[in-house]
């Protein structure tokens, strides 16, 4: 085996590795013998077919396995010969391959940081809690009342129209889509709408100016589904099944029911309560923000460059699909390509950073997530699609690597739990304009 180092960064080293064919061959020689006594070949008794005939009928389907042994076997050995720690595993990407000749990879290993932790108790950190007055609350219920919905099944056929909900079947054969998506029946889509099942789907709906009834194709984006930095294409069958016009709204004795209400003031004990917890989630996400601004201050270490690179590359990936979208974020518009490279460059920084000093603290205090708290969290996760709990659990279970996205964030909280819980933390009263300028001030990205 050759190494050649081929680049060689902050925490990050590159190595070209050369490994020769014959090494290969006595893999799969060895595995041949393995299977030799159970393999039954016409003209032989079992077990005892010439070893060359075996050989030849077997080695394409064992070949895979022997050189993902051998890479791995051969990735060890090169942490092991350089004295590197890796502070993830290795990425092995297999460069040439043919038959009979060396076999080239090139192996990418981000080393582990050295960190020291800051005594949490010398943090000060402030626990924020708002006082809302009933002027601010009846405004609340008036804006609700405003906002409301209703739809009744249209009496003339038309094509839609923007402010239409659309009763929908969807469906789709593509093997990348999730099975909670594959096939959806009597779905509603209200048009204008920015949250919907799929990327686009009301704009895309509205711009074929179909009628009740109408079938068509579409290609949508499900990139977000399946948790891909990158666009995903798939086919969906659409059927207009209803289409349904907004009408005036009131609250009466259907509307109560069907939200299991008693009445008006349970309503309002309801929208109050909501009110309070959406400040509530607001205030945790600026202490959480306020926390993470004095860890990143407080400590200062290497970072590997190919995670950074990495998640720059992402990031970026993102902005460039936005801005051909037209998408942009306001802020974003008003900067050249330079200085937008240069603030998600220090974003990625930052985002890989903090990352890993929360691995680091998990990994010190021993904090992990179990497995009654995963599932609650899957669980809640698949609450979100009301309907579909049972299809997304399914997913999960099919698709180990997707519960990360479940279990990154449980971990997160705990930490985060714990550092707070070891800090000097001081109590602080506000109102509805304090609790206005301190989000402003503590989301600022003119500061990034």
């Amino acid at each position: 085996m050759s190494i050649k180092e081929i680049k060689s960064g902050t925490l990050y080293k590159e190595y070209a590795v050369e490994i020769p064919y014959q090494e290969i061959n006595s893999l799969i020689d060895e595995k041949i013998n393995e299977i030799l006594p159970t393999v039954s070949i016409p003209g032989f008794r079992k077990g005892k077919a010439p070893t060359t005939i075996v050989k030849k009928k077997y080695e394409d389907s064992i070949i895979s396995e022997a050189i993902e042994k051998l890479v791995q076997d051969k990735t060890k050995n090169l942490l092991d010969a350089k004295n590197l720690k890796p502070f993830i595993q290795p990425r092995v990407d297999l460069k040439k391959f043919e038959k009979n000749q060396p076999i080239e990879v090139e192996v990418k290993i981000n080393l582990e940081p050295e960190i020291k932790l800051k005594d949490f108790k010398k943090i000060d950190l402030t626990n924020y809690e708002i006082k809302l007055d009933k002027k601010i609350i009846d405004e609340n219920y008036k804006d609700f009342l405003k906002n409301q919905k209703k739809y009744i099944p249209i009496k003339k056929s038309r094509e839609i129209i923007k402010t239409d909900r659309i009763i929908l079947n969807i469906s789709s054969e593509n093997e990348s889509v999730p099975d909670f998506l594959k096939s959806q029946k009597k779905l509603p889509i209200m048009i204008e709408s920015e949250l919907q099942i799929l990327p686009d789907l009301g704009a895309k709906l509205l711009k074929k100016k179909l009628k009740k009834g109408d079938k068509v194709k579409l290609g949508l984006d499900i990139s977000k589904s399946i948790k891909s930095d990158k666009e995903v294409i798939a086919d969906f069958d659409i059927e207009i099944v209803e289409i349904e016009e907004s009408a005036p709204f009131k609250i009466d004795k259907e509307f109560l029911e069907k939200n299991g209400l008693k009445d008006e003031e349970e309503l309002k004990n309801n929208l109050e309560d909501n009110l309070k917890s959406q400040y509530h989630n607001g205030i945790k996400q600026i202490e959480k923000k306020q926390l993470m601004d004095i860890l990143d201050k407080e400590h200062q270490f290497d970072l590997p460059q190919g995670i950074v690179d990495q998640e720059f590359n992402d990031i970026w990936h993102r902005i460039e699909h936005a801005k051909k979208d037209n998408k942009l974020d306001d802020d974003d518009k008003k900067l050249t390509d330079d200085k937008l490279k240069n603030r998600y460059e220090k974003i990625s920084k930052r985002r890989v950073k903090l990352s890993i000093l929360l691995q680091f603290i998990a990994k010190e205090q021993n904090i992990v997530v179990d497995e009654k708290e995963l599932t609650n969290g899957m669980m809640a996760y698949a609450s979100q699609y009301p309907g579909q709990e049972k299809q997304i659990i399914e997913y999960f279970k099919k698709n180990p690597s997707a519960i990360e996205t479940v279990r990154g964030p449980i971990l997160e909280e705990k930490v985060i739990n714990a550092v707070i819980s070891s800090s000097n933390v001081v109590k602080k009263k506000i109102n509805k304009s304090e609790y206005e300028n301190l989000e402003k001030k503590t989301f600022d990205v003119s500061k990034d």
